[in-house]
């Protein structure tokens, strides 16, 4: 099911619009859009857009002020005629993330903060994938293409040496070299001994 994302006076949304968009895959819920707008009646315009695209909208900003998320959204809402269903989820530090719904139609407002709307999430999620029936994933369980990138990330970063095991035939040509020089002099410091040793006995009984 796909979802659309707009930013209400917000400043972090490429770090939200991506924590958001791997979040909320488990759920089976993909982005298709995301917009932005600075006052009321851009909000007005781009929310008026969104809902005839999308059953699921999520505003994301800062929704305090004369200027609110919720009051703009009471005035679109009520303009329809629909009955509105609100509820106020609460994070672990009272963020608030507040869920409208008319009809068919849902519209999430989320705080401009990426620690604050992961303290709602869980709730939302359960939220959501009951309102639309999905099947909830366990987010913590990393997927194949997870696993792959992290792989190819270590193995990017890895210096890569060659090793020769031990005992390998080059190791063996080598001591094989080795025993066979040493032979070699072995027998040439011997006769070097004995060529010295008749030199000596030549000179004695001779002299």
């Amino acid at each position: 099911m796909n979802y659309e994302i707009i930013f209400y006076r917000s400043g972090k949304t490429s770090e939200i619009q991506n924590f958001l968009s791997k979040k909320l895959s488990y759920i089976s819920l993909y982005l298709s859009e995301a917009c932005a707008a600075v006052s009321p009646k851009e909000l007005t315009e781009i929310l008026g857009r969104a809902v005839k695209r999308n059953k699921l909208i999520l505003i994301v900003g800062d929704h305090t002020g004369n200027q609110s998320t919720e009051s703009i959204l009471d005035k679109i809402l009520r303009s329809d005629k629909s009955d509105i269903i609100s509820k106020h989820l609460k994070g672990d530090n009272n963020n608030v993330c507040s869920i409208k719904r008319a009809k068919d139609q849902t519209i999430v407002i989320l705080p401009d903060n990426t620690e604050s709307i992961d303290s709602v999430l869980p709730e939302l999620k359960s939220n959501l994938s009951e309102i639309y029936g999905l099947e909830e994933k366990n987010d913590n369980a990393e997927t194949s293409e997870d696993i792959t990138d992290e792989i190819d990330k270590q193995l990017a970063q890895t210096k890569r040496v060659r090793v020769v095991s031990s005992g390998s035939t080059a190791e063996k040509r080598i001591e094989s070299r080795l025993s066979a020089l040493k032979a070699t002099i072995a027998i040439l410091l011997l006769l070097a001994a004995l060529q010295i040793g008749a030199a000596s006995y030549l000179f004695i009984t001779q002299g």
